[in-house]
């Protein structure tokens, strides 16, 4: 694998980085089972940790229905982590399934109030969305945040 590449079990899921969006970005392709869903979710974190980030694009319109075990361990244990890894805006590709992205949205939903998560049809929507967020959350913040929107530290008082 790649130095940009976390995780690529075919027709499992794939994790990597997206340097021009600054993003983490999963792909789902299928199935996965209960150390293939760990190896994923250990690969995100390892991702937005190795790149300091703070976003994250899910692309779950192939994930199919998982085991409810690791569902429910997964928001146990990887919610957390992922808070403390950095996450902050997590852009969700619902699965085709309905059950699949019933079960996804329940399993995200105990994350809200520390992980900014919004819900898509399409995956074009969800990059619109990223970027959006970015500039928002990082207003003053950041010399980044500063320079795109035309101000410096200086003109606005100091950092």
């Amino acid at each position: 694998m790649g130095a940009d590449v976390y995780f690529s079990t075919p027709g499992v899921a794939s994790v990597r980085w997206d340097e021009p969006s600054a993003t983490v970005v999963v792909e789902w392709e299928g199935w996965a089972n209960t150390a293939e869903f760990a190896a994923l979710l250990d690969a995100e974190i390892k991702a937005l940790r190795e790149r300091g980030a703070s976003r994250m694009l899910a692309d779950c319109r192939r994930q199919r229905v998982l085991n409810p075990a690791d569902q429910e361990r997964a928001e146990r244990e990887w919610t957390p982590r992922a808070i403390e890894a950095g996450l902050k805006r997590f852009a969700v590709v619902l699965p085709i399934s309905d059950v699949a992205a019933a079960n996804l949205k329940e399993r995200l939903g105990s994350a809200t109030s520390a992980i900014r998560i919004h819900y898509f049809a399409a995956v074009e929507e969800a990059k619109e969305w990223l970027p959006l967020t970015r500039l928002r959350a990082t207003r003053g913040s950041r010399p980044f945040s500063r320079a795109r929107r035309g101000a410096s530290a200086s003109s606005r008082g100091g950092a």
